[in-house]
């Protein structure tokens, strides 16, 4: 099972991304990104490495994983510790 339906709608949503701006930023149809959030359709190779290198999220992980906010921010726990804010 893939998740990368469900991982670029995620993404899209996450980033205030319509299903238009995505399908434009990668030279796609508005009904082929539908298809890939409605599990009809798989993306080519082309466009998985496309995605993946503008957002900075790993083939892998697109594929493989259901990606969280932290994921697509590239939001990292031990930056937001109590030492790095300054908090004393």
């Amino acid at each position: 099972m893939s998740f990368w339906g469900k991982n670029i709608r995620k993404i899209r949503v996450a980033k205030k991304m319509s299903q238009t701006q995505f399908a434009d930023l990668f030279g796609l149809q508005r009904t082929t990104v539908g298809a890939y959030e409605e599990g009809r359709a798989e993306a080519k190779v082309e466009t998985l490495i496309n995605v993946s290198e503008y957002f900075k999220i790993s083939i892998d992980d697109l594929l493989k994983k259901e990606l969280t906010v932290n994921d697509i921010f590239h939001f990292d726990e031990n930056y937001l510790s109590k030492e790095n804010l300054n908090y004393k």
